[in-house]
Order: structure tokens, then sequence, then C-alpha cells
């Protein structure tokens, strides 16, 4: 089902932008997640999922979690998972297996007992299609009621890094993501900051009242909401080694 959604979420991502390369539409589709529904997920993410699941079609995979899940069936115009699931019933339907039928020796039923015997296999052919069209919402509703609960989880921005917390309303608190949790933080030391640039690792920044803040992972400022940009050489060079040459 991941597979499905990737898939539908890219296509609608061409269709918006046009034709494009797979880049392109990952930095679209998580700029209206962002836009549309507060929703933060890095585009070299959803890259990697439409690599993989799509193009690469690998098996065994870790599944994507329900939260992004129920987001990515939010831009393609569901209001959750479960609504998703139940438009497309098929995706949930296992391969068929075609039986040769067995021949009996057995005598011939009676005229009575043949009619009696087809109004059982045409009650059983409707009582299958309900028991699958209730299995299908069940499935679906246990997602959602899952992510539901995942929601419930929380994390709090404290100094320079998140931490993970219940939700109780507190100030900069945030849904829980465990990208943001294990990968997003503050870099306090300029040396650090000349460290991961030389060796070609992820650095980000935001500039506010003419101060800048570098950070390790992609996201929006967790104080100020502005959304983080890509250090520049310019912006490397100014705020950095100038910085560190004094």
């Amino acid at each position: 089902m991941s597979k499905k959604i990737i898939a539908l979420v890219f296509a609608k991502a061409e269709k918006e932008i046009g034709p494009s390369k797979k880049t392109q539409r990952a930095q679209h589709i998580s700029e209206v997640l962002l836009e549309d529904f507060k929703f933060q997920i890095n585009e070299r993410t959803l890259r990697d999922y439409y690599s993989k699941l799509v193009e690469k079609n690998e098996e065994n995979l870790e599944p994507i979690k329900p939260q992004v899940i129920e987001y990515l069936c939010n831009y393609l115009g569901y209001k959750n998972y479960a609504e998703f699931v139940t438009s497309h019933p098929s995706e949930l339907e296992e391969s068929k297996v075609i039986k040769e039928p067995v021949v009996t020796k057995d005598p011939a039923p009676e005229a009575s007992d043949s009619g009696r015997s087809t109004s059982l296999d045409f009650f059983n052919q409707g009582s299958n299609k309900i028991i699958m069209l209730i299995s299908v919402l069940v499935i679906g509703a246990l997602t959602y009621f899952g992510f539901v609960k995942e929601e419930q989880n929380c994390m709090v921005w404290q100094e320079n890094h998140y931490i993970k917390s219940a939700c109780t309303g507190a100030p900069l608190e945030e849904p829980y993501q465990e990208l943001l949790l294990q990968n997003f933080r503050k870099i306090e030391d300029l040396h650090e900051v000349k460290s991961r640039r030389e060796q070609h690792q992820e650095l980000w920044y935001v500039k506010k009242g003419g101060e800048v803040e570098f950070f390790t992972y992609y996201n929006v400022h967790p104080i100020y909401h502005k959304g983080l940009h890509e250090v520049t050489d310019y912006m490397y060079k100014t705020y950095v080694l100038d910085k560190l040459e004094q």
C-alpha cells in the first residue's frame, strides 16, 4: 500500500508542476505539505521513498511511519488513510488461486438438493463480498487509530535540540518526528560548523536580526518558525571563516 501511495503522490506532483525530475517533484510535495498541512518532511526522504519503493521495488523495507502516510493521503485529497484504503480495496486483496475441479463418483444430487446448493452458493458469494468490505474498513480504521495514538507523542525544544515528551500543550512543543529528534540540533561552535562543511555533511542556517544560527538538519526554526536555508559558499565564508579569523 505504501508503494501505491508514493506512486500516486509523485504522479499528482507531475500533474501540478508538469514533467520534471524526481527531485523537483519531491521538493514540490515537501513544500505543499508544509504550506497546506503544516507538516515538515525533507524532499530527500520523499525522493528515497520513490527510488526504493517505486523504481527499485525493494522488498522488506521498514514501513513508512503512519504519520507520514496520513499526510500523504491528505495531499492526495483524502481525509485520512482509512478513506484512502476504502477507495482502493483492491490493493489489499491477495492473489486468488484457481483450483482444478475435483471429479467424484458420488451420485448426482436430486433436483431439490441442487436448487438448495445453488442458493447456498449465491448466499456464500454475497457473504464473502460483505466480509471483504468489512475487513477493508476495519483495517483502515485500525491503521487510522494507530496513527492517532502515535500522534499523541510529542517533542519539545530544549536549548539546542528536541527531546521526546508527552503532549501537554507546552511552549515549543511539536508533534513527534523521529528524524528531527535524532538529527536536528543547533550548532553552537563555529569550529563544528567548519568541520561539517569540510566533510560535506548537511548544514542549514537561519538569519535573524543580523545573527546567523546553524543547524544540522532541515526544518523550520523551532522558535521563529522560519524555514531554514542551505549554507552557501558566501554564507560560509562571511559568517564562519571570516569570524574564525577575527
